[in-house]
């Protein structure tokens, strides 16, 4: 057999044989973006996460009416109303983020309700316990009223001399540290007296804290009756939060008051009155709408007037 000669196949040849190849595969939609453009895409995608998922996450707003003094807050002994004071304190500024002097750029910057809701509460607590310091002038009820007294909104970093400090928090939890410290004093000089814990008499004291109470439900009823009459004046879900951390202050210490008075409020008759500030209260501090209304805001009003009324009675000796 005679052998053939080798050919070399022609690349062009087998090229049109085998067909064309398949098309470019052309670039993502993403591929197709000026990159200034992804750039400004990826900061907002980023933003979004910052402030709208970790900001949520660290935000919120926690009303537990269960809420009950631990052992560390309450000795055996001691004062109850003291003790649900610590126990708040430790709710909203230890055991959660405290968001009224958080900076702009923080995950929670942009919140408006949750910071109303705890500088409403700390508040609160605040002219709670200052009444109480100034009825006994107990040197660490005083050093407590004098720690809440701080602007809930101060942060370490300030635009005045000096420039540099102790951030809210910190001072916040001092006045915890201060209320435990006296609860503890307390406890231990009523174990000593071997005397009952419960007066049968409304004392001093509590009816400072009542007054300090009724003023802070009344200012915060206020407040919320001039954003219904000139709607332009604030946020209506704004000030549903402060009216929130104003009642759920209130309803709890209220609800410490009742225990350390039980039986001034028996023998009073006054327990009906008792009640009906904390039902309303109650109320006051679950309102919680998607979306805050006049009608909301109303609601809210409406409830803090009838704490009000019931406690101005109760110190006005009525039944």
């Amino acid at each position: 057999m005679a052998l053939q000669p080798f050919r070399q196949r022609d690349p062009a040849a087998s090229a049109d044989v085998a067909g064309p190849g398949p098309p470019a595969r052309p670039g993502g939609l993403l591929a197709r973006v000026p990159a200034p453009l992804r750039l400004v895409l990826f900061m907002l995608a980023l933003l979004g996460v910052w402030y709208g998922v970790v900001g949520t996450i660290r935000a919120g707003i926690d009303v537990d009416l269960a809420t009950r003094p631990e052992r560390v807050d309450l000795p055996p002994g001691g004062s109850v109303t003291a003790g649900m004071a610590a126990r708040l304190l430790t709710r909203q500024v230890a055991d959660r983020a405290f968001t009224p002097n958080d900076p702009i750029f923080y995950p929670t910057g942009l919140a408006r309700r949750t910071p109303a809701f705890q500088e409403a509460l700390v508040r609160t607590v605040g002219d709670a316990v200052d009444a109480m310091a100034i009825d006994t002038r107990s040197p660490r009820l005083l050093a407590a009223a004098e720690a809440l007294r701080t602007d809930p909104t101060q942060w370490w970093l300030r635009a005045e001399f000096p420039p540099f400090g102790r951030a809210a928090e910190r001072h916040l939890l001092e006045g915890r540290s201060e209320l435990r410290a006296c609860n503890a004093e307390l406890a231990m000089l009523r174990a000593k007296a071997n005397a009952p814990a419960r007066s049968q008499r409304l004392s001093r004291q509590a009816a400072a804290v009542l007054a300090a109470l009724l003023q802070s439900i009344e200012a915060e009823a206020e407040r919320g009756d001039r954003l219904i009459r000139d709607p332009s004046g604030g946020s209506a879900s704004v000030q549903i939060a402060r009216a929130r951390g104003t009642a759920y202050a209130a309803t709890l210490l209220l609800r410490g008051l009742r225990e350390d008075e039980a039986a001034a409020i028996r023998l009073s008759g006054r327990a009906g009155r008792w009640s009906e500030a904390q039902d309303a209260l109650d109320r006051a501090a679950m309102i919680d709408p998607l979306f805050a209304r006049k009608g909301d805001l109303v609601g809210s009003g409406y409830a803090l007037l009838v704490a009000a009324n019931s406690l101005r009675a109760i110190l006005a000796g009525q039944g």
